[in-house]
């Protein structure tokens, strides 16, 4: 009998413990608030120098959206990084296409070692929620070449047009040792399962 007490008292921090370990921690933010939808058109921008490696990027993660069932659409014909100078400029060019959300991938560096200290190159702080950060600082380069360069890291973003605010935002971090084509399609799979993980997709 004093076993079975002993038991029904702990048995509310063990549920706890059970319940907590189900969810397992990101570190990604999410807007407070945010409700998964079905959106129409997704936008992908990636903030790279390298207009080749701003097109595959892009395509990569597009495609992807296309085959999992989303509707993804690339922007390098659209958005010029001289667009990204201006909310004016930027307003101009993304209120003649027809979208609803838009997912931004801004390269932050490389580190030989993965789990060295990661050193952000951007000016803008990764917990603003300002639409419209995405150029105030520039752009950089996605060193796919380097081979003392193993592991890269992307910030990745998630904005609605209705509100023009961020509603999700991730540190991705992607293999840069086999190549463009490599590191793009790995980095489109990371997106969009980190995207499908914290339910904004």
């Amino acid at each position: 009998m004093r076993r079975y007490c002993w038991f029904l008292l702990f048995l509310p921090v063990i549920l706890l413990f059970a319940c907590s370990s189900s969810k397992p921690a990101t570190n990604s933010y999410v807007a407070q608030g945010y409700v998964k939808r079905n959106y129409s058109k997704i936008l992908v921008l990636a903030r790279l120098r390298d207009e080749i490696a701003r097109k595959k990027v892009e395509t990569s993660l597009s495609d992807l959206l296309n085959r999992s069932g989303y509707k993804g659409a690339t922007t390098y014909n659209l958005i010029t990084l001289d667009d990204l100078t201006t909310r004016e400029r930027f307003l101009a060019k993304v209120d003649t296409s027809t979208f609803d959300a838009i997912i931004v991938l801004s390269y932050m560096g490389a580190n030989t070692s993965v789990s060295g200290q990661t050193t952000v190159s951007s000016t803008t702080p990764i917990g603003s929620t300002n639409f419209f950060d995405i150029y105030t600082s520039p752009a950089y380069d996605f060193n796919y070449d380097t081979k003392s360069q193993v592991a890269g890291y992307v910030n990745a973003s998630f904005f609605t047009k209705e509100s023009y605010q961020k509603q999700w935002s991730s540190i991705l971090q992607i293999n840069l040792s086999n190549g463009l084509d490599f590191a793009s399609d790995f980095l489109a799979g990371t997106a969009l399962a980190s995207l499908k993980r914290d339910k904004i997709l």
